[in-house]
């Protein structure tokens, strides 16, 4: 009797402990490690499933993120309540559109779409070493001092979360299904494709006063996981739709929280802020401040504008182009998702690929006077990639970064199977043969959280 009460005593004690655990991982995040000699496939699997590495510090009690996969099982929607609205003709109601497609299913169970199978909606994988922990949040270009607003002083960290339909996700279960071979070649997502990312800042309502009553979330996003609380500033959608022939295929869209909009609900209190669906390459900064000429693939909401146009930033995208407040003002919306894309290889970090990978994306113009900058920044690729010889994405940088995270990996801890785990041809750069410096060990692609300072990361420069 004794040993069976002993045994009895044991099985709870586990029991308890697994079952207070997240089922991705537990809170020190053993269950996502590879040690040295596990099988590549079990490894590719585990780091798929992983949901964060990232440490949590005052946050113990708190409610863990748990990734929810694509899955092949996931059925799309025949009819889109969108596609009743002609884009061109009432841009700002077919934004509402889209936004309260994403709110319907997420708002209810505060974006934990976990917790509900039965609906279509899933995360991006391999983001495991970006994410924190309690909302699966990254990292996103920081805003500068008076970015936001006239009474902002310091720097403030922003961090988002992102998620898709079931469109979306059955086409990111296609090229996730084997673990260990993701699956590029030709990609392309559906009419149909949707998603919808959440932007929360730091700053406060003291030094942003249109952050006032806005939905607050606790995010471990301290280099050490400490906890900090932040505030829904921004929301982004993005679908695919082909109504217009020759275009990217896609629409992206924006939204700014406005504490002065009537409503009971903070996603009440959204202001569309545009839509776009190309990049009007030859605006140029004669065309705009001498000629007078406006952006025609984007449309601005002149209200949100007029907010901006008194800051140092001026524009929310070059002259006028479609950038959320969090972007860079230099940029747009699509011309910076139109860089996704797969090289078929790894690019370590400091390395000759690295910059010459650097060289070849177009860049965001830094001399805005340059056309020739600008032309090439903002050009309407349609389905091509941005670098000839790689393969492109469909706009996805969620998928292009999961996947660029993936091939680090294999290089730094598999270095074997690097040729065996791409289905497109691997990017030869005429750097190669003078490469020198091999990964020692895994380097993720995604930036870790960096403190609020005044001074600017080289990498910052070429955020969106």
């Amino acid at each position: 009797m004794a040993n069976r009460a002993l045994l009895f005593s044991l099985v709870c004690m586990f029991l308890a402990v697994f079952l207070s655990t997240s089922p991705a991982q537990f809170a020190d995040g053993r269950r996502c490690e590879t040690p040295e000699g596990m099988p590549f496939t079990e490894a590719a699997r585990i780091k798929l499933e992983c949901s964060s590495t990232r440490p949590l510090k005052d946050g113990a009690n708190e409610r863990e993120f748990v990734i929810k996969l694509p899955s092949l099982q996931q059925k799309p929607e025949r009819k889109y309540p969108w596609q009743e609205i002609n884009p061109l003709k009432d841009p700002s109601a077919f934004l509402k559109s889209l936004l309260a497609y994403g709110i319907k299913d997420n708002q209810k169970i505060d974006w934990r779409i976990e917790d509900d199978q039965s609906n279509g909606w899933c995360h991006a994988p391999w983001f495991q070493d970006a994410r924190e922990r309690l909302r699966g949040m990254t990292s996103e270009r920081r805003s500068r001092a008076r970015e936001l607003h006239a009474l902002q002083a310091e720097w403030r960290v922003n961090w988002a979360v992102g998620i898709y339909n079931a469109a979306a996700c059955r086409r990111l279960a296609e090229v996730w299904q084997d673990p260990a071979f993701p699956k590029t070649k030709d990609f392309a997502f559906p009419d149909g494709a949707y998603a919808i990312k959440l932007l929360f800042t730091q700053a406060t309502p003291s030094e942003v006063p249109y952050l006032a009553g806005s939905l607050e979330w606790d995010a471990a996003i301290g280099d050490a996981g400490e906890v900090a609380t932040m505030r829904l500033l921004q929301v982004d959608v993005a679908v695919k739709d082909s109504r217009i022939p020759g275009g990217s295929g896609w629409f992206f869209g924006t939204f700014i929280y406005d504490a002065g909009i009537p409503g009971n609900t903070p996603y009440e209190r959204l202001a569309p802020v545009g839509l776009t669906w190309g990049g009007d390459p030859a605006l140029t900064a004669f065309q705009y401040e001498q000629m007078g000429k406006i952006a025609t693939e984007s449309w601005v909401n002149p209200q949100v504008a007029e907010m901006f146009f008194h800051l140092p930033r001026h524009n929310l995208g070059l002259f006028g182009r479609l950038n959320g407040p969090v972007d860079n003002p230099r940029s747009s919306c699509i011309a910076c998702h139109g860089q996704a894309l797969d090289w078929g290889r790894a690019i370590p970090k400091g390395s000759l690929a690295a910059r010459s990978a650097l060289m070849m994306l177009p860049a965001i113009p830094q001399d805005a006077s340059n056309d020739g900058q600008i032309g090439r920044y903002f050009m309407n690729l349609g389905s091509s990639s941005s670098v000839q010889g790689t393969q492109p994405l469909d706009y996805s940088l969620q998928l292009a970064k999961g996947i660029e995270n993936f091939r680090a990996w294999v290089k730094a801890d598999y270095e074997s199977m690097v040729g065996s785990t791409t289905d497109v041809p691997m990017f030869a750069f005429p750097t190669d043969p003078f490469e020198v410096q091999p990964i020692t060990r895994s380097e993720p692609s995604i930036r870790a959280a960096q403190p609020s300072v005044r001074t600017e990361p080289a990498e910052e420069v070429f955020k969106r």
